[in-house]
């Protein structure tokens, strides 16, 4: 049976996410996000990804890289380390 998977990541790893959902020839049924949502409010992004995207993902994959590193400041981490938190939480 087919895993429901969200793929966490940063704009910049998106290579590495299409290479996942492309080129390992794994059985899931693929629920990332491929565009990104038109608001500039943060909760209402969220929280759309928690009901359409996690609420019935049964695995989330984090790609943890360069620009999703501690390094790069609070203000970048915001979605990645709450996408995170909503997987745990789940």
């Amino acid at each position: 049976m087919a895993h429901r998977v969200f793929i966490s990541h940063k704009r910049e790893d998106k290579a590495y996410k299409n290479y996942i959902q492309n080129n390992l020839g794994v059985d899931m049924i693929d629920k990332s996000l491929n565009e990104a949502i038109d608001s500039d409010d943060e909760d209402y992004i969220l929280r759309k990804i928690r009901e359409d995207y996690l609420s019935d993902s049964t695995v989330t994959i984090f790609l943890i890289g360069t620009h999703s590193s501690e390094n790069e400041g609070e203000e970048e981490q915001v979605y990645i380390k709450r996408e995170l938190q909503a997987s745990l939480y789940k």
